[in-house]
């Protein structure tokens, strides 16, 4: 069977040749069979923001060395291709060997191309292999990168070289526009199932690829996710084309050339194959030649004995065929298990890859918290510094009221700054410029009375921002994350009724009251009632016994409610580290990452948990009153103040003079 190759790269305007030239000459060098072009994707560059890469070049800087990075083989063409000249001072970096070639085609000299050649971990070639290149490399902090990539994808390799103490610019060069397929093209494709081998370089393409031949066929698409073979080159393809459905999942190196020994690699063993089959059944007409000749001479010669020589040839023949049929299967299962053993060694490998990198993201994570952790001590033995330096300024004012400090009020000013600017808290600078204002009470010096004037000012500008509670907020952002382990979940929700026990009791107090105020004359309808009220009763506990049996929950994701215990627990742990997060951005005033982790929390908490229940509506009605807070305040800067302070401290000192 000759395999048809669907090649799903994206696809680059008319103007950049360089990779369509050398893709179509190396597959005409393959001879792989049929080959269909399928893009479903097509990159728009921004020339716009690819004239800033001449600007940055330009720009004076102290780092001894320049780096600019293209995270893939599209980004790297339309760049370059628009930059014109490669600087002779600057360094290329790439994810990989094809990369490296479409560089030095694209008139990059060889010696300034840094790019992992995959033959060992430490130079997988992807962004991991590339940051570690880099390290050995460049020393710490001595280089200014710039990042060449597309509008998604590649978001941790910027950080890691910010943990390596570069300069570090991110410059996306285009954007990515669906292809709508035709009905022809899908049809042709659909046609080839059985024999279609798709090469897919990104989790992008696959999705796109699959919502379109969804919306034309179904079916067809079920029946190609069961034929079809998938070339991938990265772990996070390979689970992204298992989770939606593709049954035979390869993961390769990167480049049409993994592809190409893969082809042929599968063709040598398809031949290998049909030769064995078609060798098989030629071994029986030999002995029938020599079964029909033999007992025409032995009976020329051995009348007596033409029994026994056909009983022995008989025993040879058999035996000589039972041999070949046990070859034959021996080999058939020896590769039966060889192809098993080398699917089991690809999962376990794609599974330890996914650990690893679950592993390096939970470090980085325990990281961040850590330094968070430490700039919120920080700043709350800063405050309670401040808290007690407050204290014991108003106790010294209260034991001495009636003389006036200059420096004591000076002091209660600089308290108020640091309050406002440090920590940003509203309210303990209006206390203290309040202090200041009863302290210069009564006083009758001119500079006096001018700088009580600025104070007076500067408080009511103060006054006027909005005070939120923060604490208040924190403690109760703190009751939701205890509260995280009993959230009720989709997965595991208890079914509720519209009618409660307590409903009925009431009804039937209600029946009770009703039956006393009655007349006492008409006893024998009471009784008929009272019989009817029974009845009624024993009707409505079985009515609700049957409706608390069945609970009909609507949600947007079926797979939310066929969660693991497992996985609820992630979800938890998930959702609890979201919410400290947001703590301790509150705390420390970061309005960007405090938006984030609130959004975070929320979605999670829409998407698993049950809205119907009390304790996620109150951490809903949590989350969205601390989205209301506004920490990214224009703070005064008590300017007039300020100017008053210093004209009253050199009266003082022309005072003493």
């Amino acid at each position: 069977m000759t395999h048809t190759l669907v090649v799903c790269k994206p696809k680059l305007p008319d103007q950049y040749l360089t990779q369509r030239v050398d893709l179509k000459r190396q597959l005409d060098q393959m001879h792989a069979g049929h080959v269909m072009y399928f893009p479903v994707f097509e990159l728009v560059p921004d020339l716009a923001t690819i004239l800033t890469i001449r600007q940055w070049l330009d720009a004076v800087t102290e780092k001894p060395n320049h780096l600019i990075v293209f995270v893939s083989p599209s980004v790297l063409e339309i760049a370059v291709t628009n930059l014109g000249q490669w600087p002779a001072h600057v360094y290329c970096g790439v994810m990989g060997r094809q990369s490296a070639k479409l560089a030095m085609d694209l008139g990059i000299p060889k010696d300034k191309i840094i790019a992992p050649t995959g033959e060992n971990d430490l130079e997988t070639e992807d962004s991991d292999g590339l940051a570690r290149l880099l390290a050995t490399h460049f020393e710490a902090g001595s280089c200014r990168v710039m990042v060449c990539k597309g509008p998604r994808g590649r978001i941790g390799f910027p950080k890691k070289l910010e943990e390596m103490q570069h300069d570090v610019t991110v410059l996306e060069c285009y954007d990515r526009k669906v292809i709508e397929q035709s009905n022809a093209q899908c049809e042709a494709l659909f046609a080839r199932a059985a024999e279609a081998v798709l090469w897919i370089t990104s989790s992008e393409t696959i999705e796109a690829l699959d919502s379109q031949l969804a919306r034309k066929s179904e079916f067809q698409l079920k029946v190609l996710k069961e034929t079809a073979t998938v070339l991938t080159t990265h772990p996070r393809i390979t689970v992204k084309c298992r989770e939606l459905g593709y049954a035979h999942v390869v993961q390769i190196a990167t480049g049409i050339q993994s592809v190409n020994s893969w082809l042929k690699s599968n063709k040598k063993s398809m031949e290998n194959n049909n030769q064995t089959n078609s060798a098989t059944p030629a071994v029986n007409p030999q002995p029938v030649v020599t079964s029909q000749s033999r007992p025409a001479s032995a009976s020329a010669s051995q009348p007596n004995g033409q029994w026994l020589g056909k009983a022995a040839f008989f025993i040879s023949v058999l035996s000589f065929v039972l041999i070949l049929l046990i070859a034959f299967a021996g080999k058939n299962q020896i590769e039966k298990t060889r192809m098993a053993f080398g699917e089991r060694i690809q999962k376990e490998s794609t599974t330890l890859d996914l650990v690893k990198e679950e592993i390096s993201k939970s470090s980085d994570l325990a990281k961040d918290l850590k330094t968070r952790f430490d700039l919120l001590e920080l700043a709350q033995k800063e405050e309670a510094s401040q808290r007690a330096s407050l204290e014991e300024v108003y106790n010294s004012l209260l034991a001495s009221r009636t003389e006036v400090s200059l420096s004591e009020v000076e002091q209660l000013i600089s308290i108020a700054k640091r309050q406002l600017y440090l920590l940003g808290n509203v309210k303990g600078a209006s206390i203290a410029l309040s202090q200041a204002i009863d302290l210069l009470e009564g006083t009758e010096k001119p500079s006096l009375l001018n700088l009580r004037t600025a104070l007076e000012k500067d408080l009511t500008e103060i006054k006027a921002l909005p005070s939120d509670d923060l604490l208040r907020l924190a403690i109760s952002l703190d009751s939701v994350v205890n509260s995280v382990e009993s959230l009720p979940m989709l997965s595991s929700a208890q079914a509720t009724t519209d009618q409660t026990l307590a409903q009925l009791t009431e009804e039937e107090a209600s029946e009770v009251v009703a039956d006393t105020q009655a007349p006492a004359a008409n006893e024998q309808a009471q009784g008929f009632e009272k019989a009817w009220a029974s009845i009624k009763k024993v009707a409505q506990t079985v009515w609700y016994d049957i409706k608390s049996l069945i609970e009909v929950t609507k949600v947007d994701s079926p797979e939310v409610l066929m969660l693991s215990s497992r996985q609820e627990t992630d979800l938890r742990n998930t959702l609890r580290l979201s919410l400290l997060n947001a703590r301790i951005s509150l705390l420390s005033r970061q309005a960007t990452l405090l938006k984030s982790d609130l959004e975070r929390s929320g979605n999670l908490l829409n998407t698993y948990f049950d809205s119907k229940s009390i304790q996620v509506q109150r951490a809903q009605t949590v989350l969205a009153e601390i989205g209301e807070v506004q920490l990214d305040l224009v703070l005064p800067e008590l300017q007039a103040t300020s100017a008053a302070l210093r004209l009253a401290v050199a009266g003082q000192q022309g005072e003493r003079q």
